[in-house]
């Protein structure tokens, strides 16, 4: 649930956007991203969220459409435009972003569009720290986190900081923080750690969250690799050498292929926290193949890898 948007993402890789010469149209949005993800790695997604009544809102909903999203809950505004995002990227991972959403189609879901037939059939429920911004999306995203808790699903958050969209920092930490309350499994990546976390540290950092009640803990590096933690154990694995082509969408693949592997472990033990930690390791390694793969193709959703490609890659890898 949250964001869907169009991202056009410059052709021109560590050049700021003032001077990008060109860009490339292409489906997106964090949660949008995890939902196609999951789908490509075998786990069937449904899409909640927003778009508005015009060429875009239909582009992006046949984009999940041709993925076999089921978009029934994806809603069309009549009269806010679809958000758009305009992406440049660097090497190193850093982005430079630019939203047209004054207010955009995402931010306009209302709680009464949230019904229960949302819900049948689900075993996770996924969202981040966007849809929290503005209202009416604010009050629609905590009445779905309350059904998805009531019914007893496995959650999931990637706060996806983006500060330009904040109405300051404070208010972003606040409602960030208070978010993870709320959740079994979070993904930080490390450049939203300090805001994320309260904390610059990754030691008293992964405490206060897990503190918090999350039950297992993944922070995505880049070429760093990643690290993932239940606050009784750690685990530090390297990031894969790929040819990086762009970086959007890497974290979204990441945080999809770990629910894909953890999901049938919770709803086995109860608790992320009792998964052995080699079932953890074997997880946070394959997260870690989809998230390089991610890089190898330009755009969000039209760089996420199939299953099969993951298996290929692996095997050619002798990573299995």
């Amino acid at each position: 649930m949250g964001e869907l948007l169009v991202e056009f993402v410059s052709t021109q890789a560590n050049a700021p956007l003032a001077r990008a010469p060109g860009f490339i149209k292409a489906p997106g949005g964090a949660p949008a991203n995890v939902a196609v993800a999951l789908q490509r790695l075998g786990l069937p997604a449904t899409f909640v969220g927003k778009v508005g009544d015009d060429p875009f809102g239909v582009y992006l909903r046949d984009s999940l459409a041709a993925d076999g999203i089921d978009t029934r809950h994806l809603f069309v505004d009549p009269q806010a435009r679809t958000t758009a995002v305009f992406v440049a990227v660097w090497d190193d991972g850093r982005k430079d972003l630019c939203f047209y959403r004054n207010p955009g189609a995402d931010m306009m879901l209302r709680a009464d569009e949230i019904g229960e037939d949302i819900f049948e059939g689900a075993r996770c429920f996924h969202f981040g720290s966007i849809t929290f911004i503005n209202e009416p999306a604010a009050t629609a995203q905590r009445k779905a986190l309350r059904r998805a808790q009531e019914r007893g699903l496995m959650i999931t958050y990637d706060p996806n900081y983006r500060p330009t969209l904040w109405p300051d920092v404070e208010t972003a930490q606040r409602v960030i923080r208070e978010a993870f309350r709320h959740c079994h499994l979070a993904k930080i990546s490390e450049e939203e750690w300090e805001v994320a976390t309260g904390h610059a540290g990754l030691d008293a950092g992964s405490r206060a969250v897990l503190a918090w009640g999350v039950e297992l803990l993944v922070i995505s590096r880049g070429a760093n690799g990643a690290i993932a933690t239940n606050g009784d154990w750690r685990i530090e694995l390297p990031a894969i050498p790929v040819d990086v082509v762009e970086t959007t969408g890497a974290g979204d693949g990441f945080m999809a292929a770990m629910i894909a592997r953890l999901l049938p472990e919770r709803e086995r033990l109860g608790s992320l926290r009792k998964v052995d930690e080699s079932v953890v390791r074997d997880a946070l390694a394959y997260a870690i193949v989809v998230g390089g793969l991610t890089c190898t193709r330009p755009g969000a959703i039209p760089a996420l890898p199939t299953r099969a490609e993951v298996e290929a890659f692996m095997q050619a890898r002798r990573l299995q």
